[in-house]
């Protein structure tokens, strides 16, 4: 069936440096589908037609000039360029699914993304727990997870003006850069003090964990503790990897801290195709989880992550992605992903509109990361109709990973336990009053993730 509707006619535009190093990154990775992206749509009821579907794709994709485009041009010069032989419904696919919503997550993560048209697909997924699931997913050169999460907003949201449809203009501004604040954030980093993780051999398949939370849970710890709620996700984070090797973190123990890139979004929301190509920087965040006081863990990561920071980061990045050399890029790729310096992912997308499909509100919305090439682990985590839903993506050859969402749940418990004791954090009452309401510096940053990276 083809569909009867088409995006309007858009420009070809060359591949960014960022979007030609993300396939690159995909070359190290056995599978190409490590480095696709987006999120898993769950809904209850029976599932619709294809045909409805297909009605329903080809309507919506008229909208986004930017789902048109495919990977054209020379190795030299790669290019985006529309399809003349577009068909919305070429990009509708189909999977049995589980009962295990996990399962069905990793399922869609290793299908392919045929390179002969635009680097994007829809999946039906028949059965996900008791219901039945949506899933849109990208290839991490065609779209980071900000452009990803917009995308999901207008296919699955409400209609809207196409003037709406946009990615958020992330934490990046037309502010002067700061460069003596932030220069010494691009120095290389370290390697890490040491994670057992990282002594098994990858597998390179993924195993997939999730949880889901009530935001008001996190909104009165964050009040209390004067925390934001990425901050608390930081915490919990860094909580959950101790309870998951927790050998490495004793005090005779030879692990200390693991840094992390936290996906943020550099995308100018006035470009012609906004939601074309990969804008994703990030910054680097130092996890303590050698320390044993869930107080201090909190108040380390509450100083990595203020609005501050992350602006000036921000700004920076923006600029120099601009000018950044291929050659420079690529040297700075392979520290980027190299597991030795930075071992794990994280990402905070936000669904700023109630998804669903055909009347039905969708229950949960849970990002699918990309599969960084020889790191253990990814944690996303996205807000949508007051929950928090938190993808763990692992490999598959790590033991224990089904039990993340347990480990993530009894660190939530253990910072409401301090709350309700009345300790605090340590940090100022400004500090405190600002980060409450599940706002934050990070509130638009994205991934890949998670990524949405």
């Amino acid at each position: 069936m083809r569909s009867s509707v088409s995006p309007r006619p858009a420009p070809s535009v060359p591949l960014s440096v960022l979007d030609r190093l993300s396939l690159d990154t995909a070359a190290l990775h056995p599978t190409d589908s490590a480095l696709h992206l987006g999120a898993l749509v769950t809904l209850e009821g029976p599932p619709p037609s294809r045909e409805r579907l297909a009605r329903w794709l080809g309507e919506r994709a008229a909208a986004l000039p930017e789902l048109s485009h495919r990977l054209a041009g020379s190795a030299a010069r790669p290019r985006w360029e529309p399809d003349p032989g577009f068909d919305a419904v070429r990009h509708l696919y189909e999977l049995p699914g589980s009962p295990d919503p996990a399962t069905a997550a990793a399922e869609v993560m290793t299908q392919p993304l045929p390179r002969d048209r635009p680097l994007w697909g829809v999946w039906l997924i028949r059965r996900v727990g008791t219901g039945y699931g949506l899933c849109y997913r990208a290839h991490h050169a065609f779209q980071d997870g900000a452009a990803a999460s917009a995308t999901l907003e207008h296919l699955l949201g409400d209609r809207e003006d196409r003037r709406r449809v946009r990615a958020g203009a992330g934490l990046a501004g037309r502010r002067p850069v700061r460069w003596r604040a932030v220069l010494p954030e691009f120095r290389p980093p370290r390697r890490v003090t040491w994670w057992s993780a990282l002594d098994t051999p990858p597998s390179h398949r993924p195993a997939v964990a999730l949880a889901d939370t009530g935001l008001a849970r996190l909104h009165a710890v964050g009040r209390r503790l004067g925390a934001t709620v990425p901050q608390l996700c930081l915490a919990l984070t860094a909580e959950t990897v101790r309870a998951w090797h927790p050998d490495d973190w004793t005090p005779g123990g030879r692990g200390r801290t693991l840094r992390a890139n936290l996906a943020i979004d550099v995308r100018d929301p006035d470009a012609p195709l906004p939601l074309l190509g990969n804008r994703v920087a990030v910054a680097g965040v130092d996890l303590p989880c050698g320390e044993p006081d869930p107080g201090r863990r909190l108040d380390a990561v509450g100083r990595a992550v203020d609005y501050p920071r992350l602006a000036a980061l921000a700004d920076a990045h923006r600029m120099l992605l601009g000018r950044l050399p291929y050659r420079l890029g690529r040297l700075a790729l392979t520290r980027a992903v190299d597991a030795r310096y930075t071992p794990l992912m994280v990402a905070d997308l936000r669904i700023r509109r109630p998804l669903g499909f055909d009347g039905t509100p969708a229950q949960g919305v849970y990002a699918l990361p990309v599969r960084v090439p020889g790191q253990p682990l990814f944690v996303a985590w996205t807000v949508h109709r007051r929950r928090l839903h938190t993808t763990f993506l692992a490999d598959a050859a790590l033991p224990d990973t089904a039990r993340l969402p347990e480990y993530w749940e009894a660190a939530l418990r253990a910072l409401e336990q301090r709350a309700d004791a009345g300790e605090t954090t340590g940090r100022s009452d400004t500090a405190a009053a600002s980060g409450t309401a599940g706002t934050s510096a990070a509130s638009a940053a994205s991934a890949a993730a998670t990524g949405a990276s």
